[in-house]
């Protein structure tokens, strides 16, 4: 699971570098909300979400975000 611990990336919503392993445990067990955001086109992030994670996190991680309206709420 740790296998792309290492790869860095400028994270919007802290604003500042961190590495892979923080956006795959950033709720504790859960990955961030934003990973699929962060990570497509740089990492193998479906497969590797699939081959990790349980179908219910998958929901989440896979649902689309909240509107803008919902987050203000």
């Amino acid at each position: 699971m740790n296998e792309y611990d290492h790869h860095e990336i400028y994270c919007r919503s802290l604003g500042d570098f961190i590495t892979f392993s923080y956006c795959r445990a950033a709720g504790g067990q859960e990955p961030c909300g934003r990973i699929l955001d962060c990570w497509v086109g740089r990492l193998p992030i479906v497969e590797f979400l699939k081959a990790n994670y349980s179908p219910e996190v998958l929901k989440r991680v896979f649902a689309p975000p909240p509107s803008r309206l919902e987050r203000i709420m």
